[in-house]
């Protein structure tokens, strides 16, 4: 994290995917179940982690070597995410995550979840980790007519439910998505380093800040 840090926030927002949930493991059980189907090669998890950010449709294109304007993409999305629906509810948050909600509840910080994730999946995360007593609010892609980051509107949607300036609001993410998203809503971005990109391929963040684990974003209150 950068030094000279001195302003505090009283919003915390964060992304799901590899930021606060780790997710990648189950990514990697689905694609490879639908590449066995198709007898094709199996992918390695750290070329599916670096892409589990991405979203569903990287995996694809990881996985079998096509675009969005292939006519088989989206039945192999669709595949993907049948095959997620059988082990997604197995992921656990990222080492000291439950630490750090503990410290909101104490300290009475309002904080929620903005991802691209469909809600499909992201509420049923949300209720199982008993997150939905905890948090503020859980915005997805479906609350904004499926608008998803970099576009800022979950994050501008997110600061209207609760009613906050921006200037007060910060958002953890760990993809360029998440930081374009923070910057075009006038959010303060947060990168986590801990997260699913490779070192090499860090984003700029001049704007923002960067943590190399979830605890550092208490020195934010």
């Amino acid at each position: 994290m950068q030094k000279n840090q001195n302003k505090k926030y009283t919003l915390f927002l964060f992304d799901l995917d590899g930021t606060l949930l780790d997710t990648a493991r189950e990514f990697h059980t689905a694609l490879n179940e639908i590449l066995d189907k198709e007898k094709r090669p199996h992918q390695s998890f750290d070329n599916v982690r670096e892409k589990v950010s991405d979203g569903a449709g990287a995996l694809v294109s990881l996985g079998f070597d096509i675009n969005e304007q292939n006519v088989d993409f989206e039945n192999k999305r669709n595949d993907l995410l049948k095959a997620y629906e059988k082990v997604y509810l197995n992921s656990e948050p990222f080492n000291g995550v439950e630490e750090v909600i503990s410290s909101f509840e104490e300290k009475n910080i309002d904080w929620g979840i903005v991802t691209n994730k469909p809600r499909v999946f992201s509420e049923q995360i949300f209720k199982s980790l008993g997150w939905d007593k905890k948090a503020k609010l859980l915005v997805c892609p479906d609350d904004v007519e499926n608008l998803r980051k970099p576009n800022p509107a979950t994050l501008l949607l997110a600061l209207k439910r609760l009613k906050y300036d921006a200037s007060s609001a910060l958002y953890v993410g760990d993809n360029w998505r998440d930081l374009e998203a923070a910057k075009n809503s006038k959010i303060t971005p947060i990168f986590a380093e801990y997260g699913y990109v490779n070192p090499e391929n860090f984003p700029s963040n001049e704007n923002g800040y960067n943590i190399k684990c979830i605890r550092e974003i208490l020195s934010f209150i």
